[in-house]
Order: structure tokens, then C-alpha cells, then sequence
């Protein structure tokens, strides 16, 4: 990885923090994102400190928003000619139904479209490494997700898990079918789940009960947030899968994704009305 240009979006904490470390030790440029400028500040001493890599630089953006994500995808291609590695990783839950700055839903939004308007902005960028790798961090509840296009824009008896289901079955369907649309090219694109991790997502923008039962449950039951970066690492350093993609990991292993997940015509359908509310060009 030394001197490989990684993107980590959700690098200053959590999982992407975590990732961001392993991957400096390695010896890779790393370049987080974060909606806080003083966060990423600091993850970016951490990242520096932890692995001895100073080659660790960070950007601002709002992944809630498409006018936010062209301005990264813009200082991204003038930072740098290449990017060998993008891990879409950055993610939330929200306990209310609220609608992002371009009328679609928080959850949706943030942890579908941005992946998948950040991810075309910089395909001409990717491509041009002889590395290039898109990693999608989704999640075990894609099994329980279904897709439903009207709720990405309306209220439709929203409730927190159903909407965060929905996302990651998005990330997965998304992932199998960018890996169809690139045949041909020597870019890979995987997704995978990293475990039941105790990180602070279900504690953001929850109600008092939700924001209680997240942190007794990751107290009692989940793994370190170094353990949950594992298989991101491994899907953007191991030699082993340069020429896997369009495949779902958990525990570094390739693994069977919802029967949803492998239905094509929605993979194509959900990129069609992708386009629509999130033009890529």
C-alpha cells in the first residue's frame, strides 16, 4: 500500500478511524472526510501519531448533500491525479423522518446517494490506477432490507431500522451492479459487513430510549472498532482479492448476500432512479 492514495470517507471516527490507522501503517497517502473540520483535525494528529505516517491529509463535506459532495469530488481531482483506493464508509441513522437539503430522506441519503454520487464523480480518477478499488462498507441488516422508492422522497410509516435496512441493501445492490458497469476495466468493487462494532452511529440523532439500548447493547455485545475495520483493510490491502468484485465479505471472507441483493433488475432499477434524484453528471 505504500504510496497508494486512499479515500476514507468517515475517517475521523468509529470504524473509518480505525481503518485510517491500519491503512497508514502500511504506508498509504490516506485522505479522510468528515463533516467536521476540527474532528478531522484531530483524527488526522491521531492517524499521524498511531501509525508514524505523516502523509495523512483530511476534507470537509456534508455526504447529506449532493452540493457538498461535487465541492469534495472537485478538491479530491485537484488534490490528486489517481485514487487507488475509495472506502465509502461513513453512515447514520436517524430516529426521525427528516428530509436532506435536496429532498430526499437523512438515512437514504447519507448512507446510499453519497456513495453513489461521490463514487461516479471520481470513477475517471480511479480508473486510471492500476490498483483501484472501491470498497463499500453496508451492514448484516441489508438481509432484512426491501427497496422502496417512494420512501426515498415521502413519509411512509418511517421507523429507524427499516430505513437503515433499506440503506445498506441499497449499498450492496449498488456495489453488485457498479461491479457489472465496470466489466472490462481493472476496477474492483466489493461491499461487506464489519461486524456488530461498538462505534456511536445508533447513538447520533436518536431519541432518549433508542440513544439508551444502542449503548447497552454495544456494551454487552459488540466487537472493538479495530476488529470491525478488518475486513475494509483487507478488501483495500489484500493481495488476495485483486481480481474479486462485485462480491460480499463479512469476517474477510466472501459470503452469500440477501436474495435481494443478487436481483439484478432492481440493482438496475435502483441505479436508474439513483440518476434521477442524483444526476452524475
Amino acid at each position: 500500500m505504500k504510496g497508494r492514495n486512499v479515500i476514507i470517507t468517515g475517517g475521523n471516527a468509529g470504524i473509518g478511524l480505525a481503518t485510517s490507522i491500519a491503512l497508514a501503517k502500511q504506508g498509504a497517502n490516506v485522505y479522510i472526510v468528515s463533516r467536521s473540520k476540527d474532528k478531522a483535525e484531530e483524527a488526522v494528529k491521531t492517524i499521524i501519531d498511531e501509525s508514524g505516517n505523516k502523509s495523512v491529509k483530511h476534507f470537509v463535506a456534508n455526504l447529506s448533500s449532493q452540493k457538498s459532495i461535487r465541492q469534495l469530488a472537485s478538491e479530491i481531482k485537484n488534490e490528486m491525479s489517481v485514487v487507488d483506493v475509495l472506502i465509502n464508509n461513513s453512515g447514520g441513522t436517524f430516529s426521525d423522518f427528516t428530509l436532506s437539503d435536496d429532498g430526499l430522506e437523512m438515512t437514504i441519503a447519507t448512507n446510499h446517494f453519497a456513495y453513489f454520487l461521490l463514487t461516479n464523480l471520481l470513477l475517471d480518477r480511479i480508473k486510471k490506477s492500476d490498483y483501484a478499488r472501491i470498497v463499500n462498507v453496508a451492514s448484516g441488516s441489508h438481509y432484512k432490507g426491501k427497496i422502496d422508492f417512494e420512501s426515498f422522497g415521502k413519509k411512509k410509516s418511517y421507523f429507524i431500522m427499516k430505513a437503515y435496512e433499506q440503506s445498506k441493501l441499497a449499498n450492496v445492490l449498488f456495489t453488485n451492479e457498479l461491479a457489472e458497469r465496470l466489466k472490462g476495466t481493472n476496477v474492483t468493487t466489493n461491499s461487506l459487513h464489519p461486524g456488530f462494532v461498538r462505534t456511536h452511529i445508533g447513538n447520533k440523532n436518536a431519541t432518549w430510549y433508542s440513544d439508551l439500548f444502542w449503548s447497552i447493547a454495544t456494551t454487552l455485545g459488540a466487537i472493538s472498532v479495530e476488529e470491525g475495520a478488518k475486513t475494509s483493510v483487507y478488501l483495500a490491502s489484500s493481495p488476495e482479492v485483486k481480481n474479486v468484485t462485485g462480491k460480499y465479505f463479512d469476517k474477510c471472507k466472501e459470503k452469500k448476500p440477501a436474495a435481494l441483493a443478487l436481483d439484478k433488475e432492481l440493482g438496475k432499477q435502483l441505479w436508474k432512479r439513483s440518476e434521477e434524484l442524483c444526476p452524475t453528471s
